[in-house]
């Protein structure tokens, strides 16, 4: 039997890194997962690599900021599967264009191009609106869906260890990882008492397509090296976490950040 035997899992974010990992790592535990992206090529890959697994799966093409987008991945992924247990969100970006692949105001290939003094603000407030408020909008579908059941159910966000640390370049990317945080732990308070258990993880350097361009710069290597596991994470060691909060291994733990960070701020 695996630890999600019988379990239907939402994982935003699916469609690459550690969203993908995730979706392969709770398909492997017994899951029927409904894969979330806006990318339709890289979601629908993962849902071909669950099929290889043997494992049920479903591609919903879903831009978390969008309220009405969201509403409708968790309502089709109920019709599908009858139920909804656990939702992963793990759909970000670092900088407003990076769906889009806009190399010229990627904060780590452009450091001009990123400060607060001369970024637009609707830069700022897209990285905001997918990062946190997304959160919370497939946070708060996934625990009316689960409340409704009556059931409980898990919830696990993303923060980041840039929550910890001023980085200017990414200071949109930042403050939304804060928020993630805090967000979790009200979360945590209010659904408690319907028997839903909120939970982050803060992953450090992570071998991921969104960390292409810091590999590029040579700074993601470095950071890796010079913390106290000596390297960066692969995606695999986020999703191990993010199966812990989700399993009933860690049937007590609530309102908590877990860093998968190799140690980052330990010396």
């Amino acid at each position: 039997m695996g630890a999600l035997d019988g379990k239907v899992s939402i994982i935003t974010g699916g469609g690459s890194g550690m969203g993908r990992s995730t979706a392969l790592r709770f398909a492997a535990e017994g899951a029927a997962v409904a894969v979330a992206d806006v990318n339709d090529e890289g979601g629908r890959a993962t849902v071909a690599l669950v099929e290889d697994l043997g494992g049920r799966a479903s591609f919903i093409h879903t831009d978390t900021s969008d309220e009405a987008a969201v509403v409708s991945l968790v309502a089709e992924t109920a019709r599908a599967y009858g139920r909804v247990d656990s939702m992963v969100a793990a759909a970000g970006i670092s900088f407003a264009n990076y769906v889009e692949g806009d190399r010229e105001t990627d904060p780590f290939l452009n450091p001009a191009a990123a400060g607060i003094l001369t970024k637009p603000t609707e830069r700022w407030q897209r990285v905001l609106d997918v990062n946190l408020t997304g959160v919370m909008l497939c946070a708060r579908e996934a625990a009316r869906q689960m409340i409704a059941e009556e059931h409980g159910g898990t919830i696990v966000t993303f923060s980041s260890i840039a929550a910890y640390g001023p980085s200017p370049g990414i200071m949109d990317y930042c403050v939304s990882k804060v928020g993630v945080i805090m967000l979790t732990r009200c979360m945590a308070a209010e659904f408690g008492p319907h028997g839903i258990r909120v939970n982050s993880v803060a992953p450090g350097p992570i071998d991921t397509p969104m960390t292409q361009s810091l590999r590029e710069t040579g700074a993601l290597q470095a950071q890796g090296g010079a913390l106290p596991l000596g390297r960066m994470a692969k995606p695999e060691e986020v999703s191990n976490a993010v199966l812990f909060l989700t399993s009933d291994e860690s049937s007590y733990i609530t309102g908590k950040t877990l860093g998968v960070d190799g140690g980052t701020n330990t010396v």
